[in-house]
């Protein structure tokens, strides 16, 4: 009877994970601008990966094997957030006509200023967040 409860259990999470990234994928297709196209992605991906990883964790049988899985997952979320940060913040580069340079925390140097919070969409920037810099091109040596 638990092994009976436990399989439609694991069923349907993993068709709610299922469901998830289907609706993630759809989000991919349809929605009209990167950044909206990543936040769906990886928000939906996620948690469809958390829900049959739960799945897989249930039926796995040995706790090594579970503790296994939900290694798996914890690394592919710290990879997606990763990724979609780093895409986003060079998307936000390219946006602004510039280019992004990384910035320390502590790196408060006169020329290395913030960029004014107007030019963020999100708001304010915080300290970490990268510098972004006007292209400039080099200049040709008069003749």
């Amino acid at each position: 009877m638990f092994d009976a409860v436990v399989t439609v259990a694991a069923v349907l999470l993993c068709l709610s994970g299922a469901f998830f990234f289907l609706a993630g994928t759809l989000g991919l297709l349809r929605f009209p601008d990167a950044m909206s196209r990543i936040h769906a992605l990886t928000k939906a991906d996620n948690l469809g990966l958390g829900l049959i990883a739960l799945a897989l964790m249930a039926t796995s049988g040995s706790l090594s094997t579970a503790l296994k899985i939900l290694l798996i997952w914890l690394v592919a979320l710290v990879a997606s957030s990763s990724i979609c940060f780093l895409l986003g913040r060079n998307m936000l580069g390219q946006k602004q006509g510039g280019e992004v340079e990384n910035q320390s925390p502590h790196d408060h140097s006169a020329n290395t200023p913030h960029p004014p919070s107007h030019m963020s969409p999100i708001g304010l920037i915080s300290p970490i967040s990268p510098t972004i810099r006007p292209k400039t091109t080099p200049k040709s040596p008069e003749p």
